[in-house]
């Protein structure tokens, strides 16, 4: 949180443009600030332009009550205003000071607060994505409660994000889901988000077919009125440089066309080496305010990444996991890995004379990912050290695009305020292969004495090989529905309808994947308000993820169904600066494939297969006292086979899922006295022991603890600077076990960053 001689308030030259319209009527003078109380004190949110102006009272769509105010200057300020009602929230975390969001829209499209959502739901704001350091979406998530981050190349671009034991879905970009895929880097630069919002359990209502993890959805910053924005500037170990530039402003005087730009160049080497990460981006945004409750926005951003294949340590035969230096890579030093990221959006937003929302939104999203070079092979021999290194390379280019259409609305019923939700949306994902054959001219490399400039083995992709798409239509719908003052309901489902197909392109053959029948995923939920700032809640979600494997029939198995039971309790205090939520869950995955027992070929399945996650979840986050952030989380995670094969059935599902993890973040700002401007925080991950299987053979990690610690000093309104001690204990451990030939992977040694910030 950022030191500011009036307390809490954003200066004015960080004004945030909030998507919220309080006010039906315009109010005349364009220089005068409407604010709201916040949990810092008081945020101005609105900055009305000259032509708006008109004689007419202000009055709030939530409440019909008509503001009034006599401007004796040219600046006024209104009385604050206490908003009230979904349609005058504002999930914006930007300029806000705190960990703690004032709304959320994961899982909703509109904004709702934590205590109106019945599941768990984490939001990372940009106040600490900034206080940490955050610069890429896996290394927030991995402090995440109940998140695992499973990484899959040794810059950590490419990784599997699991929750309560299985896979997120999807990722969402502004609402709009694109699929998780190892081959590509987990998201953009965090510089570009506004905000995180993460929910764990399934989200079938929103994103269709997809695992019953949960979701992510990544929130972009937003383009605000006047001229302000920010300069960062980061050194640390192994080389590391990062600038970055974040610049907003209006276009013309009245402030109804809008512009944002961010660009970050980002430079390092690693621990491991040869091992290097570069990367740049871009992002721009322009919005039009067509009508004082019509906007209409689009935007591009761009990421390159040039880094170096590097797919982790092997182990002994015997899963033993090797003790070696952390910087071992192996690899050779020609090995090149690049990605390239690209996203176009547009947006259409209408508020409505009611409070309610009609909102158009499309986006189409380019993946292309290449890499080549050799990789390890086979297990460590004993006696020699030595490794076989396998030559492999290998081209990808996918491309997301997808449409989404939902009206919000509310209406009165029993003497309550009730509400509709009902949208359409549409995705079609296309991905294009091709690789070269593996090569086994890779040669031999002496894990203990690697020689890292050994010529790798000539490899031709040729042109992409194979294709396949997917196509999806989802018709949703919700209703909150409130029949007294402590009681909240929710009811909603979406109808899917899919098709697939794929096509080896240097033949021409053209493979349908036969599709089952459309899908119905329901979810409900129950809300009662305890006392005012605690509120107890019951949900029911499904999801389901569609199969391609063939019975003995020659006919493609139903979709697998997740479903989960959840309930908990959600609390607000100080004055809703810190919020506290505990959580009890159970997922049931049926339907999975697993071998038919009666196929004695081996080459067909039944959809036999069931398994549960079952757990609790305990998180708080916010302002324990002026000054004082706090965030801390625990999770506990029992993943079982409950159907299937006998040498399966009992274990555990999940193995890379710690039964136990903690994150823990804490920091101190003093306002007054001699350390008056000075920070101080710490933090914390701890998980227990996982495992993974590979040919029969168990490779064991150990559960770590990794304490990270920070000094920081505000010099001025808007100028601040940190010093960042990640792994401050420098803990050896493995971050990831996997195979005997490769994907072992040693978390980070203790390493430095000093960060300068100045905005205006």
């Amino acid at each position: 949180m950022q030191l500011d001689d009036t307390q809490h308030t954003p200066a004015p030259s960080t004004l945030a443009w909030n998507r919220v319209r309080l006010h039906k009527k315009p109010i005349k003078n364009r220089h005068l600030a409407i604010v709201v109380i916040s949990a810092g004190g008081m945020l101005p949110i609105a900055y009305l332009p000259d032509a708006w102006a008109q004689n007419t009272p202000a009055v709030t769509k939530e409440t019909n009550e008509t503001v009034s105010s006599t401007a004796t200057s040219s600046t006024a300020t209104l009385a604050p205003i206490t908003i009230t009602g979904t349609g005058g929230l504002n999930a914006t975390s930007e300029d806000t000071g705190s960990y703690v969001p004032s709304a959320i829209t994961v899982g909703t499209k509109i904004p709702q607060t934590i205590r109106e959502t019945p599941f768990s739901v984490t939001i990372i704001t940009r106040e600490r994505l900034d206080d940490q350091n955050v610069t890429n979406i896996q290394d927030v998530l991995k402090q995440t409660t109940g998140m695992t981050v499973t990484r899959y190349d040794g810059a950590g671009n490419a990784n599997s994000i699991s929750s309560r034991g299985f896979s997120i879905g999807s990722i969402q970009l502004d609402g709009l889901p694109t699929s998780q895929d190892t081959s590509y880097t987990t998201g953009l630069d965090a510089a570009i988000y506004d905000r995180i919002e993460v929910l764990r359990g399934p989200a079938g209502l929103l994103q269709g077919a997809g695992e019953p993890g949960g979701t992510i959805n990544l929130v972009r910053k937003r383009a605000q009125p006047g001229f302000a924005g920010n300069v960062g500037l980061m050194l640390g170990s192994w080389d590391t440089k990062r600038a970055s530039v974040d610049v907003t402003s209006s276009l013309v005087e009245s402030g109804r066309i809008r512009a944002r730009v961010v660009g970050v160049i980002d430079k390092q080497n690693s621990y491991v080496d040869i091992v290097k990460n570069d990367k740049t981006v871009g992002y721009g945004t322009l919005e039009f305010d067509l009508t004082p409750d019509t906007t209409f926005s689009l935007g591009a951003a761009r990421q390159n990444l040039d880094t170096v294949r590097d797919l982790g340590l092997p182990t002994y035969a015997d899963g033993s996991l090797l003790d070696i230096s952390r910087s071992t890579f192996a690899g050779r030093s020609a090995n090149t890995q690049r990605q390239e990221t690209s996203q176009m959006f547009a947006e259409l937003e209408h508020h409505l004379d009611n409070g309610g929302l009609l909102k158009l939104a499309a986006r189409e999203g380019k993946r292309y990912s290449s890499d080549y070079g050799v990789r390890a092979s086979s297990p460590v021999n004993p006696l020699t050290g030595e490794v076989k290194m396998q030559g492999a390379a290998s081209r990808r280019q996918t491309i997301d695009k997808n449409f989404d259409a939902f009206l919000s609305t509310p209406f009165e019923l029993g003497g309550h305020t009730q509400r509709a939700l009902l949208g359409l949306s549409h995705s079609i994902k296309e991905t294009k292969r091709a690789s070269a054959p593996n090569s086994n001219a890779g040669g031999m490399l002496n894990i203990f004495d690697p020689d890292y400039n050994v010529a790798i083995p000539d490899m031709d992709i040729g042109p992409y090989s194979s294709e396949s798409t997917l196509n999806e239509t989802g018709l949703y719908g919700q209703l909150q529905l409130k029949p007294a003052d402590r009681w909240t309901f929710l009811l909603g489902g979406r109808m899917s309808w899919w098709d697939s197909e794929s096509r080896n392109l240097l033949t021409g053959v053209v493979t349908p994947i036969p599709n089952s029948s459309p899908k119905f995923t329901p979810m409900a939920g129950v809300i009662f308000d305890l006392n005012g700032h605690s509120s107890l809640y019951a949900s029911y979600a499904q999801t389901f993820v569609p199969q391609t494997n063939l019975d003995i029939n020659g006919t493609v198995l139903p979709p697998r169904t997740g479903s989960q039971m959840e309930m908990g309790i959600k609390s607000e205090f100080f004055d809703k600066r810190l919020i506290t939520h505990l959580a009890a869950f159970r997922i049931l995955d049926k339907n999975r494939a697993m071998a038919d027992p009666d196929d004695i070929t081996g080459n067909s399945a039944i959809a036999g297969g069931e398994v549960r996650a079952q757990g609790w979840e305990a998180e708080i986050s916010g302002e324990i006292r002026p000054g004082l952030e706090l965030i801390a989380g625990y999770a506990y995670t029992n993943t079982k086979y409950l159907k299937a094969p006998s040498n399966q059935r009992g274990q555990v599902f999940s193995a890379v899922t710690p039964k136990h993890s903690a994150n823990l973040w804490i920091k101190k700002t003093w306002q007054d006295g001699m350390l008056r401007r000075v920070s101080l925080a710490a933090g914390l991950r701890s998980v227990s022991s996982f495992y993974a299987e590979s040919g029969g053979v168990r490779i064991h990690g150990s559960g770590y603890t990794v304490v990270n610690g920070q000094i920081g000093y505000q010099f001025n309104k808007t100028t601040h600077a940190s010093l960042m001690v990640n792994n401050l204990l420098d803990k050896k451990y493995y971050e990831k076990v996997s195979g005997t030939s490769r994907q072992n992977f040693y978390g980070e040694p203790r390493n430095v960053m000093l960060t300068f910030r100045t905005a205006w």
